[in-house]
């Protein structure tokens, strides 16, 4: 998106906007960041024993792909809209490639965050329900876990009041 030259440093194609090509490499680069540090946690899930830490670690990853969802859709929207103001008979058929596979991978990554964002939420609901007792529930809303039900073919010790 950015074309080097000796005098200015760099121009922006979409539009000769800067802005839009800094917006958009920095909400790369800081994702990429983060994302590895959501790796490195990965890793190391099972030896964090201490549920509170466990639940500001999934409220983090919840609130910042939430929140990175909501900034890649203005980068679309803010690197689309510059695209269509841009003069693109100027632009090399490889430069205007480069500045299409943006605006779509824009695009795709509000998804992808908000994808991640949604599996962060569905752990935190699971941590919840595993410290309230509820993780014997299933879907069906019936209990599935624990204990079999008392029959009397069961045997042991069990004897019907009813029985002669």
């Amino acid at each position: 998106a950015v074309v080097s030259t000796q005098s200015t440093g760099g121009i922006c194609h979409y539009h000769k906007n800067q802005g839009a090509c800094n917006f958009t490499v920095g909400i790369a680069v800081i994702a990429f960041f983060v994302a590895l540090g959501f790796i490195a946690i990965t890793y190391f899930w099972d030896e964090i024993t201490n549920t509170v830490t466990r639940k500001y670690i999934v409220f983090g990853d919840l609130a910042f792909h939430s929140f990175w969802s909501f900034l890649y859709f203005i980068d679309f929207c803010f690197t689309a809209d510059m695209w269509r103001k841009t003069d693109k008979s100027v632009i090399s058929g490889f430069a205007k490639s480069n500045l299409q596979f943006t605006i779509i991978m824009a695009f795709v990554c509000v998804f992808l965050m908000a994808a991640i964002a949604y599996q962060a939420f569905k752990r935190m609901q699971d941590m919840q329900n595993s410290e309230s007792g509820l993780t014997g529930y299933g879907e069906t809303g019936g209990y599935s876990g624990g204990f079999p039900p008392h029959t009397e073919s069961a045997g042991g010790m069990y004897q019907s009041p009813y029985s002669s």
